[in-house]
């Protein structure tokens, strides 16, 4: 007999779960405010293609005024700050976060496809509420999108640093503590040793977090260390406001991770009791 659920099973799990509706309006706001400062902060984009058109869109486009498209965006962005028509605004939020993605090369951006993917699953969220009772619980397979989507995201950012320009320290003499970062230090006069161990704690760091988020024993230790990692970013690298918008946008699963949880398996003697992943159950 087969200790793992069959893919069935686990699709019905997460279809039938159920997350906090506290957590997911904590999921919702921190969204909600890098949707609005990445609508500010896509203007030198726009300006830029229009002094000077590069025609490489990734797909072809109409053309919209760039002005149109970020109050479009910073308009989702508000409304869904206050919990309004929460599928119109993560749509409109998601849709003109996607247009800017693919409308020319120089507009792509990592946290931007961040945003796009975590905006359309807050649309199919309901987007929960802060002012909902504790107790209060929503369905969770858009929380488990989110969820996953931040997972991912993390284990994909610590294997691409596994490289060995990255072991010898070259990204932190080029990136951090420079002149514009909030704490500005010189890296190439520490110790080689030293920017290698900080490599390697990077890359061990995220592949934790795209674990370890994921288990009731190892949660805590998880919302630290993802707490320390964009924390870090944001002090001793550039351009503070993206980051921040990044932690932002990280952060934003945290909540759903603390509060989801798949709906109760049904055995032939009834549903079992629903546990967290990573809970240890009850012995017989």
């Amino acid at each position: 007999m087969s200790l793992l659920p069959s893919p069935t099973a686990l699709l019905s799990q997460v279809a039938g779960s159920r997350v906090g509706a506290r957590a997911l309006g904590a999921t919702r706001v921190m969204i909600a405010c890098a949707a609005i400062a990445k609508a500010g902060l896509s203007v030198p984009y726009f300006l830029e293609l229009e002094a000077q058109r590069l025609a490489l869109p990734v797909l072809p486009l109409p053309e919209i005024p760039w002005v149109l498209v970020v109050l479009l965006w910073a308009a989702g962005g508000f409304l869904l700050l206050f919990g309004a028509a929460v599928p119109l605004s993560a749509g409109l939020v998601s849709l003109c976060a996607w247009y800017t993605l693919l409308l020319d090369e120089r507009t792509y951006s990592n946290h931007l496809l961040l945003l796009a993917l975590l905006a359309l699953f807050l649309a199919a969220s309901g987007g929960g509420s802060l002012r909902a009772g504790r107790g209060v619980r929503v369905p969770g397979a858009a929380a488990f999108l989110v969820m996953t989507q931040v997972s991912t995201m993390y284990a994909f950012a610590g294997i691409a640093k596994i490289n060995p320009s990255f072991f010898a320290g070259d990204v932190f003499v080029r990136s951090v503590g420079t002149d514009a970062a909030l704490i500005s230090f010189a890296p190439e006069r520490f110790p080689s040793l030293l920017l290698t161990a900080g490599a390697v704690g990077a890359v061990c760091l995220e592949l934790f977090l795209a674990a370890g988020l994921w288990f009731r024993t190892t949660r805590r230790w998880a919302f630290l260390g993802g707490v320390l990692l964009h924390t870090t970013f944001l002090l001793t690298m550039s351009r503070p406001l993206p980051l921040l918008c990044f932690a932002l946008l990280s952060w934003s699963a945290y909540p759903l991770f603390a509060s989801w949880r798949p709906a109760r398996a049904r055995g032939p003697e009834g549903p079992e009791p629903e546990f967290s992943p990573g809970e240890r159950r009850p012995e017989a």
